[in-house]
C-alpha cells in the first residue's frame, strides 16, 4: 500500500505546487477580486446607512435647498443643513456645464469630508493615453464613481477636487484622475471641477447624515 499511495501523494504535492504558482502569477487578479466581494458584503451589511447619505437631484429637492439658503441671508441664520438629494440637486445644479453635460443618471453620496459622485459618464474623450488599455473595452457610457471634497473658495465660487475615480469596478491612477478632470473641462490648467456656489454661503462641512452650509458672520 505505501508503495501503491507514494504516486498519489506526488500528484497531490505537484497539484499543490501549481495552485501556489498560479496564486502567486495572478495574485494581483485574486486581490481585486477579494476586495470586490468583500466590497459587497460589507455594501450589503449597512445597506440602510448608505442609502441614507445618499440622494439624487430634482427640481423639489433644488427649490428646499435653495429655500433653506436664502434662510441664510434673509433670516439671518447661522447654518442650514441639506438632505442629500438637496446637495446632489445643489451640485448638479452648480457643477461647470461642461462637466455636468457628461454625466447622466446622476447621484450623490455624503460621506466624511466629501462626497461620491455616481453617474453613467460619455466615454467619448476616454482616449488610451488618458487611460490605458481600458479605453477599448469601454462603451458609448459606462457607470463611474469620483470621490473629493467639495469646498467654497469664495464668494459664489467653489470647486470639487476629485481625488479617486473608478470606471466600472478599476479604480484610475491619480495622475489619469487629474487629467480626466482637465480633459473633461477642455482645460489642461485646471484639475479640479469648477462648483457655482449660491450667494450667502461662505463655508460648507458634509457628513453622511447631511451637508451644513454657513452664512456670512452676523456683524
Amino acid at each position: 500500500m505505501g508503495c501503491l499511495s507514494a504516486p498519489f501523494k506526488v500528484l497531490g504535492c505537484l497539484g499543490l505546487v501549481a495552485l501556489l504558482v498560479v496564486g502567486w502569477l495572478y495574485r494581483d487578479s485574486v486581490l481585486r477580486e477579494g476586495q470586490r466581494l468583500l466590497g459587497r458584503v460589507e455594501a450589503s451589511g449597512s445597506t440602510p446607512a448608505a442609502a441614507s447619505a445618499r440622494g439624487r437631484p430634482g427640481a423639489r429637492a433644488l427649490t428646499s435647498a435653495r429655500a433653506k439658503i436664502d434662510s441664510l441671508n434673509g433670516w439671518r441664520a447661522d447654518s442650514i443643513v441639506l438632505t442629500p438629494s438637496e446637495v446632489a440637486s445643489l451640485v448638479g445644479s452648480g457643477l461647470a456645464p461642461e462637466f455636468r453635460k457628461q454625466l447622466d443618471s446622476l447621484q450623490v453620496e455624503l460621506l466624511p469630508g466629501e462626497i461620491t459622485l455616481r453617474a453613467r459618464l460619455r466615454t467619448t474623450q476616454l482616449t488610451s493615453d488618458l487611460i490605458g488599455p481600458l479605453a477599448a473595452v469601454l462603451g458609448p457610457n459606462e457607470p463611474v464613481a469620483a470621490t473629493g471634497p467639495l469646498r467654497v473658495t469664495g464668494p459664489g465660487t467653489g470647486e470639487w477636487a476629485v481625488r479617486s475615480v473608478q470606471i466600472r469596478n478599476f479604480p484610475l491612477p491619480a495622475p489619469a484622475v487629474s487629467r480626466l478632470v482637465s480633459r473633461a473641462l477642455d482645460d489642461p490648467r485646471r484639475t479640479t471641477v469648477p462648483w457655482t456656489v449660491p450667494p450667502g454661503v461662505r463655508a460648507i462641512r458634509v457628513r453622511p447624515g447631511g451637508a451644513t452650509l454657513y452664512g456670512a458672520p452676523r456683524p
